[in-house]
């Protein structure tokens, strides 16, 4: 019997039917796009930042090992390339802002 009942369900007579009060719409997606893209760029720094450190720390405690310090030295060249390409975009995009008058760093959804 415990099984059926919890196999089951009945509807709650008690209940209160609820209603959205604030559903949410196309302008909240805005937001959260935005929101989302805010956190990426200070994430991007922090990693960038980590990786030259673990770079740094692995180069240093190589001890004169070649295979250690290569590694090492492909690390700090990923990051600072990492960099590059971080930065090359974001000049593009404001070159794209410049020459077109259109803001591209600002995510609108158009009504």
């Amino acid at each position: 019997m415990v099984l059926v009942n919890l196999l089951t369900s009945f509807k709650v007579w008690a209940a209160d039917p609820t209603k959205i009060k604030d559903p949410a719409e196309i302008k909240d997606l805005e937001l959260i796009i935005t929101n989302i893209l805010g956190l990426v760029i200070p994430v991007v720094g922090i990693l960038l930042l980590l990786m030259l450190i673990a770079g740094g720390f692995q180069y240093i405690t190589s001890g004169g090992e070649a295979e250690q310090a290569q590694k090492a030295k492909k690390t700090l060249t990923y990051a600072i390339f990492g960099l590059l390409v971080v930065l090359g975009a974001w000049f593009i995009i404001r070159l794209l802002e410049e020459f077109t008058g259109l803001n591209l760093t600002t995510f609108t959804i158009p009504r």
